[in-house]
């Protein structure tokens, strides 16, 4: 007969840590304020790094993140383009857990957290499904252009581009029906919502390299402004809808910011090789260098490099608490 101390030992012991076979232990640093997580590109792999001492840690992954958002605080969900889950990343319990099923080729989540719902851009079916993240209930799927991969939601709006058809497709999201589509530059990539118009950038026609982001107004479809801002632009942020814009560019590993209101450019600046992922705080942005695996850290007026950290096998998305797009 086993002995029964043991077992009531094990028992203790999984009860204590929360975690379940199924579970996977996030790395831990101490001091949670002042860590950036980092899922890689290059290996299937997630780092912690402690921004105030540089110290890393590093766990594998069976799987890569293809995109993450903040549910809560401390609570994020992940998708995996290859996987029929999703996962819930929880820092505060130090864990990765799948959390409900789903089909495969999700490229991007955009989450409601006024009405607790999630929203997903499927890139194999081209439809995006409606979750109540509660419930774990899709509620609707809605059919878009080809291959969406980029989301902005902004009031009762969902703004998707899909990349392959060339076209912005607007979700009335208090009905769940597309109220308008529109078509933009050739080989969009990138999509961000000022508060008027909705920008997106790219790598332009075949044969051609484009330079420039582009501002449409979101009723009409009608192109009302370009901005040149640096080689192939693939991420376009605001930081807290303040007056300037800011745009990655993987073409001339650059980082532009303009001014939204007169269009007119501040600031250029190189970020490593093939920049690809930005997220931003109240004060401070971050950036990816996929190619040079460096994580950059500046000054959002300024564009002053306050620190820049070696992280090996292309460090790509970033997510630390409080952090906006």
């Amino acid at each position: 007969m086993k002995n029964p101390f043991i077992i009531i030992a094990l028992i203790m012991v999984v009860m204590l840590t929360g975690c379940t076979s199924s579970d996977i232990v996030l790395p831990k640093i101490e001091n949670d304020d002042s860590v950036m997580y980092i899922s890689h590109l290059k290996e299937n792999a997630i780092t912690a790094l402690d921004l105030t001492t540089g110290r890393e840690e590093k766990v594998s992954l069976p799987f890569r993140f293809s995109s993450i958002v903040e549910i809560k605080s401390g609570v994020y969900m992940a998708s995996v383009k290859e996987e029929e889950s999703l996962y819930e990343v929880n820092i505060k319990e130090n864990k990765i857990s799948p959390y409900m099923e789903i089909e495969t080729g999700i490229l991007e989540l955009k989450y409601d957290r006024e009405n607790g719902l999630l929203y997903t851009a499927n890139g194999k079916t081209n439809n995006i499904q409606v979750i109540d993240i509660e419930k774990k209930e899709v509620l609707k799927e809605v059919r878009v252009g080809e291959y969406p991969s980029k989301m902005v939601h902004h009031g009762e709006r969902l703004y998707v581009l899909a990349s392959k058809s060339g076209e912005i497709n607007v979700m009335d999201t208090s009905t769940n029906n597309i109220m308008n589509s529109f078509s933009v530059n050739e080989r969009p990539e990138g999509l961000h919502f000022d508060g008027k118009n909705i920008w997106t950038g790219g790598h332009g026609a075949t044969g051609e390299l484009n330079e420039k982001v582009f501002a449409y107004d979101p009723e009409t479809g009608e192109e009302v402004k370009t901005v040149t801002t640096g080689l192939m632009p693939i991420q376009i942020s605001q930081v807290n809808g303040d007056s300037f814009i800011y745009v990655l560019s993987h073409g001339d590993h650059s980082l532009t910011k303009f001014n939204a209101d007169t269009y007119e450019v501040e600031k250029k600046i190189n970020v490593g090789d093939n920049p690809s992922f930005m997220i931003a705080d109240g004060k401070n942005l971050y950036v990816s260098s996929l190619d040079g695996d460096e994580v950059f850290v500046l000054d959002k007026d300024s564009l002053d490099v306050l620190d820049k950290y070696a992280i090996a096998n292309g460090p790509y998305l970033l997510f630390k608490g409080g952090v906006g797009e």
